[in-house]
């Protein structure tokens, strides 16, 4: 079960890229497969260069750039990262982020909540894989490395 942390419990404040790898990564254990490669620092980078997440304020990321972070590690694994930031960027302008952000929490986490039916079927499509991926794994045993 994923469990991620709402807005209100986001850390109020701003942290640095050592302390930003360190949150998003506990916070997203439960969330992503043991294959799965947790967020890096280079990921970060490329994030903020490539314009996916706003860039920090003297090396310090706030409660904006941690949501969006924990959306993007928990959804890369199925989307391309293009399209997330697209649909990101096209539901910010229905509603503000921490009203985008409590919605994609709440339709993940299964509580009852107004959600976006965008964002639901998104949260859909995460939960189907990660229970997809963890039959697969207790069929053949646990994690397994595929063999060349």
């Amino acid at each position: 079960m994923i469990n991620l942390p709402t807005w209100e419990q986001l850390p109020t404040l701003d942290l640095y890229l050592d302390q930003v790898l360190l949150y998003v990564n506990q916070q997203t254990s439960s969330a992503i497969s043991l294959k799965e490669k947790p967020l890096t620092a280079a990921m970060i980078n490329n994030y903020v260069k490539h314009g996916y997440l706003p860039k920090p304020i003297k090396k310090k990321y706030g409660q904006r750039q941690l949501a969006r972070l924990l959306v993007v590690t928990i959804c890369k694994p199925i989307f391309p990262i293009a399209s997330i930031h697209a649909v990101i960027e096209q539901l910010g302008k229905e509603m503000d982020s921490q009203a985008l952000y409590d919605s994609f929490v709440a339709s993940l986490t299964g509580k009852s909540a107004p959600v976006h039916p965008l964002i639901d079927k998104v949260c859909q499509t995460i939960l189907a894989y990660q229970e997809a991926i963890n039959l697969a794994e207790s069929y053949l045993g646990g994690p397994h490395e595929p063999k060349l």
